[in-house]
């Protein structure tokens, strides 16, 4: 078919064949025109008159959310709410240590339990030649817890017996002392001797030879302690 046109086209003149190409491109470019309007045409949204007589242009349709990908927030990555730190501990001084009470006042020397302290004369050419010395002052005595008959010799009715340290007696010392040596009632002296007594009623004393002006007389001091 196609060749017997394409004869029938090369046996027309020459008038004939430029009709025919022209009647061809009227075609062909109405034929595009159409095509093109047609397109356009499809590709408007569709009109219409409401009743009011105005032209309406349909809303587009939103298309369907799809589903939602996004992930949720990882909450590890959440930055946490500042907190306030608390204003800083201030911690007091220390309290400076309570003093020490006082202590109470060391425990007497031999000296404090002293009952009596002076001196004594004991002599035998008079009534004083001895002394109770349980008495405060001493009483004196014929005899007596300290006495003399003269020739330089010491008596006592209850006990006498040498010192022989070179340190003062002491209240414990001398009660020691006549404990270990019970009985003993004379002693032979001279300035300076040193003796321990026990009194009839149980106390502890010390006499200290000062002078023997002759031979009835013997000047002492004596110091007499509390009973303990």
């Amino acid at each position: 078919m196609a060749a017997r046109l394409l004869n029938w086209f090369r046996s027309q003149d020459t008038a004939v064949k430029a009709a025919l190409i022209g009647l061809t491109g009227t075609l062909t470019a109405a034929l595009i025109t159409a095509t093109v309007t047609l397109t356009i045409a499809l590709s408007r949204p569709a009109t219409g008159t409401d009743a009011g007589g105005r032209t309406t242009t349909p809303t587009p349709s939103t298309p369907a959310p799809g589903p939602d990908t996004s992930f949720p927030d990882d909450p590890t990555s959440t930055t946490p709410p500042a907190t306030t730190s608390p204003p800083p501990t201030t911690t007091p001084p220390p309290s400076p240590p309570e003093p020490s009470p006082t202590p109470p006042p060391a425990s007497p020397v031999a000296e404090s339990r002293v009952r009596w302290h002076g001196t004594l004369e004991l002599n035998g050419d008079t009534m004083t030649r001895g002394w109770w010395l349980d008495q405060t002052p001493p009483g004196s005595a014929v005899n007596g817890d300290v006495y003399t008959e003269g020739a330089g010799v010491l008596y006592s009715d209850a006990a006498l017996v040498a010192w022989r340290d070179s340190g003062a007696p002491t209240h414990d010392r001398c009660a020691a002392l006549l404990n270990a040596n019970r009985g003993l009632h004379t002693l032979d002296v001279q300035v300076g001797d040193r003796a321990c007594v026990g009194t009839w009623d149980g106390r502890v004393g010390y006499v200290e030879v000062t002078s023997v002006p002759d031979a009835e007389r013997i000047d002492v001091t004596a110091t007499v302690w509390e009973r303990q």
